[in-house]
């Protein structure tokens, strides 16, 4: 298990804003989607493993930020992101484990680059 206050991870910000820090949750395939509860999108930071994960389009608007490990700036997913206005991360390289439930910080004021940090390990059971 990756330790509080850990980076864990870099990648290619989509575009430059405020640092975003939210519950993180992955997401392998459609019924992870339909799984989850409405009420979560806002604070949810989208962990996924391919860039044109197409899957997440029905919470897509509402999710807090996207972290892909796949991806460009011209990648479906980036594109949808883009429109969106929600914060994505593309191919993200984690150097650490990132468990659904972690506290998760994301550096997003770079326009190039983005870090993530574990803020809290403790997983939601």
């Amino acid at each position: 298990m990756t330790s509080s206050g850990s980076r864990v991870g870099t990648g290619v910000n989509l575009f430059a804003t405020e640092d975003i820090t939210g519950t993180a949750r992955w997401f392998e395939d459609t019924s992870d989607v339909l799984s989850i509860d409405d009420d979560d999108l806002d604070d949810t930071i989208a962990f996924v493993h391919k860039g044109g994960m197409t899957f997440l389009s029905p919470i897509l608007p509402d999710l807090a930020a996207i972290v892909c490990t796949a991806g460009s700036r011209e990648s479906h997913l980036a594109i949808l992101s883009r429109e969106s206005a929600v914060p994505c991360v593309l191919a993200a390289t984690i150097e650490g484990e990132i468990p659904d439930g972690a506290r998760v910080r994301i550096a997003l004021g770079d326009p190039e680059s983005a870090t993530i940090t574990i803020e809290s390990a403790a997983a939601i059971a």
